[in-house]
């Protein structure tokens, strides 16, 4: 008997240990009910309400409606449910898809990363496989199986060995020749391998050299059920291009690279002959100069035709290339105090040994033709957008100066910048995005799809600030506030309490500052002796 109780008191305190190590964090339910909402559906339709959400498990079991005018019956009992959110004056949108994000080296705690992607309301993300290949499928792995506090995963994986030069895992020839023979039948092998083994995103920009190649694996990989992506590196952009990219195949162009280069015809980037591509200061200030080179005609005329034409994503990313436009707005934002960690800073601050940490003689001049170049890209999303462009959307945080999360934001601010309506920006975001992933039960606010969600205390369509986790300045009754805010955050029915999550960042940031020089700081002390 004895025994008995032991192991019921063992197995309660299990039970107890596991609700507060979950406690940012609960469900999935038999039946979450959102009351009172007014709901973005997320495909471009305007917003509706108050309505009632009733989730069942990880699945949207039905939406229930009421007039605008006078709201749900006060008469009518709130249907019976495990847990019931009242969402009055709130909207409801879908979960924001980041098709490119970054998690860092492990100095930097994995928790301070995701619980910042959650709050923002981000719940997908593919996350480059900064830690390794392993530690991203095991962390893919606890996400999907809910033991973690974290947006759904699916992890970058490289078509065969990285071009990076790591001295203690330098690929064998015969592994570099397997990986970039053009046999087609070995090419589709090697992709259903790859697929099969867990990568759903596989990143081609290290096969930009050889055009045949390039094309073969975007092939492959697709019809082996996966997506492939590329950033296209500028030491390559003579061969590949951003529209040869695209008519080869490649699911998703990131960034900026190659649409400028595209409009060049049989032209190459005039790099002067002192340019280093492994020097960055050389890499980002000729990245953004090229577009002062590039035909405006050929760029918005037929570059823009060939990319509609081809199908591809675009994933512009214009929230990390932002500083370069204005290094010391960047530097100076007022969240990094509260939220942004101290490793980050660290890692941002401009420094040869750290990649996007190139600043270091960051000039005015480059500035203006890095905000130039800002008005040029803008224009080619707008005009790739209004033509019929798949427009989806990434952040690729946190890097130069973009916190993680707080990016997510702020790229949908660029978005509208660029001429999008907001409709338009959370489309991009949401649908666009579970459509370019090939995760078609994502992105909707609607029955029989996935309970991804994003609670917002605010009107996103009015003000994006409402998403921030600090909100957005609000002027009523004579009184200046903050307002806004993701309240809740669900994913695939698990409900996050952003509040939590928000408390455990600011203790991490606090803890990460301890003992700790600013650099920034030291940089602003006045020159004069």
């Amino acid at each position: 008997m004895r025994i008995i109780q032991f192991f019921n008191y063992l197995l309660a305190l299990l039970i107890i240990v596991q609700c507060i190590k979950a406690k940012n964090r609960d469900g999935p339910f038999r039946e979450l009910v959102i009351i009172n909402a007014m709901i973005i559906p997320g495909h471009g339709g305007p917003a509706y309400g108050p309505a009632d959400i009733i989730i069942k498990n990880n699945l949207i079991d039905q939406i229930i409606s009421y007039n605008g005018k006078t709201g749900r019956d006060k008469n009518v009992s709130y249907p019976r449910a495990d847990k019931i959110i009242d969402a009055t004056g709130m909207y409801v949108m879908p979960g924001l898809i980041d098709l490119h994000a970054h998690i860092r080296g492990p100095d930097l705690p994995l928790s301070y990363v995701y619980n910042l992607k959650l709050a923002h309301g981000v719940t997908t993300m593919v996350n480059g496989a900064d830690r390794g290949w392993k530690n991203a499928l095991e962390q893919k792995k606890l996400s999907d199986q809910n033991k973690i506090t974290a947006p759904r995963m699916f992890p970058i994986k490289d078509w065969g060995p990285s071009r990076s030069r790591d001295p203690g895992h330098l690929p064998k020839a015969s592994e570099i020749k397997k990986w970039h023979d053009t046999n087609t039948q070995n090419i589709a092998k090697l992709a259903n391998q790859i697929v099969k083994d867990g990568a759903h995103v596989i990143r081609i920009g290290s096969l930009a050299w050889n055009e045949e190649l390039f094309g073969k694996v975007a092939k492959a990989i697709y019809e082996a059920g996966g997506i492939t992506t590329v950033h296209l590196p500028p030491s390559d952009i003579s061969v590949v291009n951003a529209v040869k990219a695209a008519e080869l195949g490649v699911t998703m162009l990131e960034h900026h690279y190659g649409y400028p280069e595209s409009a060049m015809g049989g032209k190459v980037h005039p790099f002067p002959p002192d340019y280093n591509y492994m020097d960055e200061a050389d890499r980002f200030r000729h990245a953004g100069s090229i577009w002062q080179i590039a035909s405006e005609d050929i760029l918005y005329g037929e570059v823009v035709d060939r990319l509609i034409k081809s199908g591809v994503a675009m994933l512009p990313t214009m929230s990390t290339y932002e500083a370069n436009r204005d290094i010391n707005r960047a530097m100076s934002s007022p969240w990094h105090e509260r939220f942004t960690h101290a490793k980050l800073i660290d890692w941002y601050f401009p420094n040869p040994e750290y990649h996007g940490s190139y600043h270091w003689n960051w000039t005015s001049n480059d500035e203006q033709v890095w905000s130039d170049m800002f008005k040029k890209w803008q224009k080619l999303i707008y005009e790739f957008h209004k033509r019929g462009g798949h427009l989806a959307y990434a952040v690729d945080d946190p890097y130069i100066w973009n916190t993680a999360g707080i990016g997510n934001v702020r790229e949908l601010q660029l978005m509208k910048e660029s001429g999008l309506h907001a409709l338009e920006v959370i489309r991009s975001a949401t649908r666009n995005s579970a459509i370019t992933l090939r995760q078609p039960q994502l992105g909707l606010v609607q029955t029989g799809f996935i309970a991804d969600l994003a609670i917002i205390d605010g009107n996103p369509l009015d003000n994006f600030h409402y998403l921030y986790v600090f909100g957005g300045i609000d002027f009523s009754d004579n009184v200046i506030k903050n307002k806004g805010g993701v309240r809740w955050t669900i994913k695939s029915g698990i409900l996050f309490d952003n509040k939590q999550l928000v408390q455990e960042v600011l203790e991490e940031v606090k803890k990460s500052k301890e003992n700790w020089v600013n650099p920034i700081k030291k940089l602003f002390k006045p020159a004069l002796k």
